[in-house]
């Protein structure tokens, strides 16, 4: 009787530890497909913040040239340099087309947040920074830029009506040939109007503001590319 005893306590002991053991490797199995998931998304991640980058910079040049453009007109208001109507109307053209604003890409970021692979991310520094970036930065952003867009649909509609000024702007800041004046009917009574000056000192402000946000922009996406491509090359993260 006894003898049974131990054998069967044996072969149970035998399906038991092959029962964990199977569960330990199972366990193992799926933790490295969710790990893999995770890294892939953090790949794709930082494609994606790349591709903002590159965009943000291309929109700094094209507000640069805007905010050019707004010393330009300042200057020939004020009798500080001499410009044709065609030289004019190209630089007015030039600060409407600050119209043109950043539109960061977040369905990556929403993608690991409703998967819930962001709590595989063990980097509590990384996580803060990602949710500050896209749930605080980008949101406040957002906020700013329908104000500013809306400064400038006004500022381009007062364009059309008050010069008649048709035109195509070029949206890559490496293209030639920026701006086309197509055609246009110069108003000098409006040109000369404080009301035409004073949108004019409102342009060159909100530029000016909206590159100094770009400029922060860039350094936070900077910032979390690092901390990003560092939990991907090492495979470890820290705290």
């Amino acid at each position: 009787m006894k003898k049974y005893i131990v054998r069967y306590s044996f072969e149970f002991i035998v399906i038991f530890l092959g029962i964990l053991i199977s569960l330990y490797f199972e366990q193992s199995r799926q933790e490295r497909i969710e790990n893999d998931r995770k890294n892939n998304s953090i790949e794709q991640l930082i494609k994606v913040i790349d591709q903002d980058i590159f965009q943000i910079d291309n929109f700094i040049n094209l507000q640069k040239m805007s905010l050019e453009s707004s010393d330009m007109i300042y200057d020939n208001i004020n009798g500080e340099n001499n410009l044709s109507n065609d030289e004019i109307m190209y630089h007015i053209s030039s600060v409407g087309r600050a119209l043109k604003s950043f539109f960061p890409q977040e369905g990556i970021f929403n993608q690991l947040i409703s998967s819930d692979l962001i709590k595989r991310i063990r980097s509590e520094t990384l996580k803060n920074r990602l949710f500050k970036l896209y749930n605080e930065d980008l949101r406040r952003h957002d906020v700013h830029t329908k104000e500013y867009d809306n400064f400038f649909l006004e500022f381009n509609y007062k364009l059309s009506e008050k010069f008649f000024l048709e035109h195509n702007w070029k949206t890559d800041a490496s293209d030639e040939n920026q701006i086309i004046i197509l055609r246009y009917k110069f108003n000098k009574s409006y040109y000369k109007s404080d009301e035409f000056f004073g949108n004019l000192i409102e342009s060159r402000k909100n530029i000016s503001a909206y590159l100094s946000e770009l400029k922060e922009l860039k350094i936070k996406f900077n910032n979390v590319a690092l901390l990003l491509f560092r939990v991907l090359v090492s495979g470890a993260e820290s705290s």
